[in-house]
């Protein structure tokens, strides 16, 4: 039997420290891995944090209160309390795309490591900052893609001056779309102006707090395919199981303003006459049921009411009615006021100028005409509808 030499030894203690050494390089790589993905972990809840807290500081700000306190107590109730630990929060006013109510939040803290300390006393802690800007944009935002549809898609040009766009999907299409911010939760392929900020927070649906109008019984149903002998007299606010106007009906109609016009459905508000003019002052239509379908041949005149409960509102579907809207009518169509339809596809293919401002909140948008408006707000008596703030960067 041959006796072990001791240049087997020697070659025994290598191979036995080049294990040791290679198994502390894969401990210290672990070590690093674990070390790492917890600090994109907590970097991930610090940004949130600053979003958030970014929102509230520019809303205080809007609206003439607090911004930093705002900002820090947004903060702390997300769990980054300023002066608690290594925690540090700051905010300061600043100027963003022209808007000085624009909000600049930073939160930074510092993390002990698991494994890096390990390696040397200088690896043993990190320092992760995070940084969001929101602008108070007030009377300004005025299209929203809420969060679970399919985004924003423009045709053609859609020029919406002093409103701020918000998509909590993606924007896609061949045309353009111009506002004072264009912000994208997800990808951006249409043509904007300014450039669309891409990766913002979802926004929630600013029209969310308007109550349901009461519901009356039984409901009247307007269904016209051709000219009455006797001109049609003026329709009141009510509830109405459809208004529908088709074939050769070709006269103009008033809506009698004062009121809101509750459509229960199933006829929807169908316009397809062969023409006339149908046309009301301080009016809202609320669906619950039905779809608004309309042609290209009759013109169509609403404004919303200036004050009261729906200031503002112009169409209003409940949100449990999944109806795509499809807005057409002559080039002297005019409509002013918010088209609120949280749970459905609204197309607007026509009738989208003329007006002081509009206000688009739904849970798709197809843009299929040009459009152009002043946001101009001042028939309102307390401004517009929506007063929010928005997270830019």
């Amino acid at each position: 039997m041959k006796k072990p030499t001791a240049n087997n030894d020697r070659e025994s203690g290598q191979a036995i420290l080049l294990a040791v050494f290679g198994l502390i390089v894969l401990l210290g790589a672990a070590g690093l891995a674990v070390d790492m993905g917890y600090l994109r972990y907590e970097r991930r809840l610090q940004q949130s944090a600053a979003d958030s807290a970014a929102l509230a500081g520019a809303a205080a700000l809007g609206v003439g209160a607090d911004y930093t306190t705002a900002a820090t107590d947004d903060a702390t109730l997300n769990g980054f309390k300023s002066g608690q630990g290594s925690i540090q929060v700051t905010s300061s006013q600043v100027t963003f795309n022209g808007n000085p109510k624009s909000v600049q939040v930073d939160v930074a803290n510092t993390y002990d490591t698991f494994f890096m300390k390990i390696f040397g006393r200088a690896a043993s802690k990190a320092t992760v900052s995070a940084t969001a800007v929101a602008q108070y944009s007030g009377s300004h935002n005025c299209v929203y893609a809420l969060k679970g549809g399919g985004g924003i898609t423009v045709t053609h040009d859609v020029d919406m001056h002093n409103c701020g766009i918000i998509d909590d999907q993606d924007l896609s299409g061949s045309g353009s779309i111009s506002g004072i911010s264009v912000g994208v939760h997800g990808s951006s392929s249409a043509t904007t102006n300014p450039p669309a900020i891409t990766g913002i927070l979802q926004a929630s649906d600013p029209l969310s707090s308007l109550p349901v109008p009461p519901i009356g019984s039984p409901c009247r149903t307007i269904n016209l395919n051709a000219n009455p002998t006797k001109p049609l007299p003026p329709l009141n606010p009510g509830t109405y199981c459809g208004i529908s106007f088709s074939g050769t009906f070709n006269q103009n109609v008033t809506f009698n303003g004062g009121g809101t016009y509750v459509i229960t459905g199933p006829g929807g508000l169908s316009f397809h006459g062969a023409g006339g003019t149908l046309s009301g002052t301080d009016v809202t239509f609320y669906l619950s049921g039905g779809a608004i379908d309309w042609g290209t041949n009759q013109t169509v005149q609403f404004s919303a009411p200036t004050n009261g409960t729906y200031s503002g509102i112009l169409f209003f579907q409940d949100a449990g009615n999944a109806a795509t809207a499809n807005v057409n009518g002559t080039v002297n169509s005019r409509l002013q006021g918010a088209f609120y339809f949280p749970g459905a596809t609204l197309n607007m293919n026509g009738a989208g100028n003329n007006a002081a401002y509009m206000i688009f909140v739904a849970q798709t948008l197809n843009f299929n005409t040009d459009i152009s408006f002043t946001s101009d707000y001042s028939s309102l008596a307390n401004g517009s509808p929506i007063k929010s703030a928005v997270l830019v960067e």
